[in-house]
């Protein structure tokens, strides 16, 4: 029982360091998004998502691989020295693949000078250290880098947009490098030393190693991209710089709302490895469901009056207020999809079937993309969100089918 607890208490402090990370974050968008404008916003919200799959990459499922295979032993000895070459090489790799891809695929786009600067927001992230303290265990440390960053990150952005009244998206990427550095500096203090930069041939094969491992989570977190932030890209090719503004908006509610639902994954798995049943139950996603159908009501009812909550510092107009609005109701669906399926995806990962999760996201999302891409070819721009929630209902069947072969799911 003591442990129970144990796990209850570090879970909800990472949580609440993360949240106060987005909710730091959430509040510096209003601003960003002020002003940049409507039409400009919806571009930073491209380039946000690039960078954000690009960080998915460098991670390549490493963080999951590590705390789950050596756990406190990755942070001291030769063990600690292979995983942090194995993150530097990574992330520095992936680094160089986002400047190539700036290069190739954002030449003539407007976010193309944000996305070379964001290469090197890839190197110096603010949480590239995360696993170390986490590993660890080092709490403490791990609330200072947080805090520090915080700190920094208010104070850096708070100083551009506010004094310097900064407008224009590759400056703001600047500025949002610039405040990751404190914390970034902070991590390298607690744990890098120059013989951590002597890579040899067992370095090799322990990246050999571990990518060859890390490649079903690799999929799986790659994956989560074909899904809601789809719709960013199939309305930066085929919509309005304002529709995609609009997208972007409710856009950043629902990851806002969808990082809630994964604490609700993390608790969900641990309470199953405390019981022997390996049945998932209706009745349990059904009562989780309507919960959280309950919670999404006030953004069904109320979309125009959480955006200029949320948005309180953006100066609305009636049409893209409006247009937002619609957006985020359709959106906000793909949080009853996330309820139904939390107990069912839980149940994969206990089991370790990593594969199968991997396969089953992957298949969705291709189906995601098609019929996402095919709405913004064929229909007006409106219909790009309602196809966006495709993944989710396709992902919702996979995995319905998945337990029902097995007669893994009863009553």
């Amino acid at each position: 029982m003591p442990q129970v607890f144990s796990n209850i208490k570090i879970g909800v402090f990472i949580a609440a360091v993360n949240f106060l990370i987005q909710g730091i974050s959430f509040f510096v968008q209003n601003f960003i998004a002020k002003n940049l404008g409507h039409s400009e916003y919806g571009f930073f919200g491209l380039l946000q998502t690039d960078y954000s799959i690009f960080c998915s990459i460098a991670d390549f499922g490493m963080s999951t691989l590590i705390l789950a295979f050596f756990g406190y032993r990755a942070t001291s000895g030769t063990l600690f020295k292979n995983v942090l070459q194995l993150r530097l090489i990574c992330t520095m790799t992936t680094a160089v693949i986002m400047a190539i891809f700036a290069i190739v695929a954002r030449h003539d786009h407007p976010i193309f000078y944000g996305e070379l600067i964001l290469t090197f927001g890839l190197l110096f992230q603010h949480a590239f250290f995360d696993w170390y303290f986490i590993c660890g265990k080092f709490w403490k440390k791990l609330f200072l880098s947080k805090l520090l960053h915080s700190i920094s990150y208010m104070t850096v952005m708070g100083f551009a947009l506010l004094y310097l009244k900064v407008n224009k998206i590759e400056y703001i990427a600047l500025a949002m490098v610039i405040a990751a550095l404190p914390a970034f500096f902070f991590g390298v203090s607690q744990a890098i030393n120059t013989s951590l930069l002597r890579f040899t041939r067992q370095t090799i094969h322990f990246v050999a190693l571990m990518l060859k491992a890390g490649v079903p989570y690799a999929i799986s977190g790659f994956a989560t991209f074909a899904y809601i932030p789809v719709g960013l890209y199939v309305a930066d090719r085929f919509a309005s710089a304002e529709f995609l503004s609009a997208y972007n908006f409710g856009h950043k509610i629902l990851i806002l709302c969808s990082g809630i639902m994964v604490h609700f994954i993390s608790s969900n798995l641990v309470n199953q490895h405390l019981s022997k049943d390996k049945n998932i139950h209706i009745k349990e996603i059904l009562i989780f469901t309507a919960f959280i159908a309950t919670c999404s009501i006030p953004l069904w009812l109320f979309p125009s009056q959480f955006l200029q909550l949320f948005f309180f510092a953006v100066n609305w107009t009636e049409d893209s207020l409006s247009c937002s609005a619609a957006i985020l109701r359709i959106l906000s669906f793909t949080l009853l999809f996330q309820a139904a399926r939390t107990s069912m995806i839980s149940g994969l990962l206990k089991n370790k079937a990593v594969w199968t999760y991997a396969i089953i996201v992957s298949s969705a999302g291709l189906c995601n993309v098609v019929a996402c891409t095919s709405a913004g070819m064929l229909l007006p721009n409106s219909y790009i969100p309602l196809f966006a929630l495709t993944g989710d209902a396709v992902i919702s069947v996979f995995l319905l089918v998945h337990y029902l072969r097995r007669g893994a799911l009863h009553w």
